[in-house]
């Protein structure tokens, strides 16, 4: 009998934490410019505006600070990244004068042996005339050219005093080449500057982060580059499906980006390595903040099936989200070892969309393909096992020096422990966590409700851990009616009296083979090893309660269970730290790049999924760059 899949995961919203933005397998740049080990190019581009005389929390003026954030990024920066640097508003004094709404110069070109040259460029930087925004941003876009990862990073004290609007700027450019963004430090704003350096991060598909002072900056721009030199929230190469399976591209294992229709369908075909071979897809894409209820419907189909293998529809169930990024996951396999959507040399994958979903068309769409490999026999294997229980977490110590990521593609990879963090409205952020047969995870997040938070809370409201599987479907064990008694109410309204401690939490299904053949679609989802997905997630509606958390995980189970595959060329097998998919920048069909662990230094336990073809040296440069790089405490969406 065939199943049909409904996933309803209102997954990972960065609200403006790097939204929609991505990294392809576009052709990479030139080696002068240092970016073709896939670290991705960043232009600095900071306010010379007078203005910056003014002073800054902490007894600096607001140049002082910026100056000491600078030097520290500087020193920092891994030395195969590319950076340039930007001023505006450095060499005309009065808006009446010629040329100072065009008042912005390349000070240092974009390069990775120039760090002398940023440091003097900083030594130099000093306040002095208008605030010309948009047309710095116009340059940056320029400088950093139209092809690979790109990141402007804007550091402002103010409203732009000049044409053109930055924010439409900000649209155009991230509507020339999805694999840009814009990330904004607001440097001591308020009011109409916040709301204007807001609305740059969020038409650019960036991150906005407050500060105020020069420690609370340098985290800023510390968090801006980390997440600069590693994946965006969707990675893939390049393909164009067609409305019609008759001429659709074939795709193997990997990833892939493409483009929501308007209206009708994405189609592809997947050519299958070996009879009996299961094949997984994943889609992410970036939903309609407030707007519950949009999104796309995958399905794997059989040759002259009428109803498809399985079908997933991943759309948005909160309207708490700014910006979501939903997922959702289906696979081919089938009880009868003799049905065709386990024996047909070829299946189609179709991403469908409507025209209720307007505001998600001509938007980006991650299309994550694996082929598991046939198991020789499943009559060894231990039957499928009950939920696991709860069992309250003890928070230790919170490791350090460990970002989380906006996204699947892009969250670092953790081992058990507890982890520091916090949320903005709108917010969502994802940890990694190597997950094997016969295994679990359990996550149990604490922090405590201020005023902000409660008076920040409408209906609706929620402090949300979830857990992913290594495609996206939702792999959370319901707690429904039988929530553990030391978890508090998960809605926020209606509390009166703060602060007040908040605890919730979340566990993963025990990964076992046969509970693909389970009738929930959440544990289906989790039936295979591999990466598991822990989000957070602060769904309310206000714009200054920040939530700082404790996030403690916890893998449970005996590791046994797994299944004798057969050995066939080009496949491989899920285990524990299996992303199951290409790494960012590997070609499709490659063999799946093992997620790295984290141990117990604390450069490695930040260190994210990198791209392919780093290098040795180039992994040993980045790790040892953010052991030092600490997240932004203030930062808001």
């Amino acid at each position: 009998m065939h199943r049909n899949l409904i996933s309803t995961t209102a997954a990972v919203a960065a609200a403006a934490v790097v939204l929609a933005s991505t990294v392809v397998g576009a052709p990479a740049a030139s080696a002068a410019d240092g970016s073709d080990d896939g670290s991705g190019r960043m232009m600095l581009v900071l306010d010379s505006s007078g203005s910056m005389k003014e002073p800054a929390a902490g007894g600096q003026t607001k140049i002082q600070a910026a100056k000491q954030a600078l030097r520290s990024v500087v020193g920092s920066l891994p030395s195969e990244q590319a950076v340039g640097l930007r001023v505006y508003g450095a060499k005309v004094f009065d808006r009446s004068k010629p040329g100072a709404c065009k008042d912005s110069q390349r000070v240092v070109d974009l390069g990775t042996d120039n760090r002398k040259a940023l440091t003097d460029a900083i030594d130099d930087y000093k306040p002095y005339g208008e605030t010309p925004i948009g047309y710095a941003l116009q340059q940056a876009g320029k400088d950093l050219g139209s092809e690979g990862q790109r990141t402007i990073v804007l550091v402002s004290d103010g409203e732009p005093t000049c044409d053109p609007d930055p924010c439409k700027v900000a649209a155009d450019l991230a509507k020339n080449g999805i694999d840009l963004k814009i990330d904004v430090v607001g440097l001591d704003v308020k009011g109409a500057a916040r709301d204007k350096l807001r609305c740059i991060a969020d038409k650019g598909r960036g991150t906005y982060y407050d500060a105020d002072d020069a420690d609370s900056l340098t985290e800023s721009l510390s968090t801006a580059q980390t997440r600069a030199s590693r994946p965006f929230d969707l990675t893939g190469t390049p393909i164009k499906g067609t409305p019609s399976p008759a001429d659709a591209p074939v795709v193997k294992t990997g990833q892939y980006l493409d483009t929501v229709p308007v209206d009708g369908s994405l189609n592809y075909r997947f050519e299958r390595t070996k009879p009996g071979s299961t094949l997984h897809v994943g889609v992410i894409f970036k939903g309609e903040g407030g707007s519950a209820g949009s999104g796309l419907t995958t399905s794997i189909k059989a040759p002259g099936d009428a109803v498809a293998c399985e079908s997933a529809i991943a759309f948005d169930s909160s309207y708490g989200e700014r910006a979501p990024i939903l997922y959702g996951s289906a696979d081919s396999w089938k009880a009868d070892a003799q049905d065709t959507c386990n024996t047909a040399d070829e299946l189609t994958i179709e991403i469908r969309s409507s025209r209720r979903n307007a505001g998600l068309a001509q938007q980006p769409v991650q299309l994550m393909v694996y082929e598991e490999p046939p198991v020789a026999s499943t009559g060894s294997l231990p039957p499928a096992p009950d939920a696991p229980a709860w069992t309250p977490l003890q928070p230790g110590e919170p490791k350090k020096d460990v970002v989380a990521g906006t996204s699947i593609t892009n969250a670092p990879v953790v081992e058990d422990g507890t982890y520091a963090g916090d949320l903005n409205p709108g917010e969502s952020q994802v940890f990694a966590v190597p997950v094997g047969w016969g295994q679990h995870v359990s996550a149990q997040l604490d922090a405590t409700i201020t005023d902000q938070v409660r008076d920040a809370a409408a209906v609706g409201s929620n402090i949300e851990v979830s857990v992913l599987s290594p495609l996206g479907g939702e792999d959370t064990v319901s707690q429904y009616a039988k929530e553990p008694e030391d978890w508090s109410d998960r809605s926020l309204v209606g509390i009166r009296n703060t602060p007040q401690p908040y605890r919730t939490g979340a566990m993963s299904n025990t990964v076992a083979y046969l509970d693909r053949a389970a009738s929930d679609e959440r544990t289906r989802a989790g039936a295979v090893a591999g990466v598991r997905y822990v989000k957070v997630s602060f769904n309310v509606r206000g714009d200054e309660a920040n939530l700082p958390y404790r996030l403690t995980l916890e893998r449970g189970g005996d590791s046994t269970g797994a299944p004798d595959y057969e050995k066939v060329k080009g496949l491989r097998a899920p285990v524990a730290d299996s992303r199951l998919v290409s790494g960012a920048g590997d070609e499709p069909g490659q063999e799946p790049t093992s997620a790295r662990k984290a141990d117990s230094s604390p450069a490695a336990s930040g260190l994210p999924w990198l791209p392919i073809g780093l290098g040795l040296a180039g992994v040993l440069v980045i790790a040892a760059a953010i052991a030092i790089l600490v997240r932004a405490g203030r930062r808001t969406v």
